[in-house]
């Protein structure tokens, strides 16, 4: 039986401009890495802010019907003008991020909104601002006083 000997090469192992060149392409792929990596964690709350602050905003419009309930079942006369009251300056009962206007549909089908003075209306658009999407509600003047009492 012949042995079979092993030869060295003398070459076992990387030789220094090998690891250098390694470590560098592995901090430049580290750096892309991180910078990505950075962006996409920062941007990653973004997502529950926003659905944090539209259920705030729920929340809002849902106050601001209830108190519409009340006043319409209080007064139906004065019930939009009473809500106007709430949400503009001085009182921003509701906060700042809440706005409402007087507003009034064409008559041609055409679902455009025309912004009439107050005593020709009887909607008022009522808007919440939030993160996500901006809420609207509509309230109208469409009660009577010999209109039934609004369960709420």
């Amino acid at each position: 039986m012949i042995k079979a000997t092993r030869q060295l090469s003398g070459r076992e192992g990387f030789t220094l401009v090998e690891v250098i060149a390694t470590i560098i392409v592995a901090a430049i792929l580290g750096t892309i890495f991180i910078n990505y990596m950075g962006t996409a964690m920062s941007q990653s709350t973004r997502a529950i802010e926003i659905v944090r602050d539209e259920a705030g905003a729920e929340a809002l419009i849902e106050q601001i019907v209830a108190d519409y309930v009340y006043e319409v079942n209080r007064d139906p006369s004065t019930a939009l003008a009473t809500m106007k009251g709430y949400i503009d300056l001085p009182t921003l009962k509701y906060g700042s991020k809440v706005s409402a206007q007087y507003i009034k549909y064409k008559d041609d089908l055409s679902g455009d909104e025309e912004k009439p003075p107050p005593a020709l209306s009887n909607t008022l658009k009522v808007t919440i601002a939030a993160a996500g999407n901006d809420l609207i509600t509509l309230l109208t003047k469409s009660r009577t006083t010999t209109s039934p009492t609004v369960a709420f």
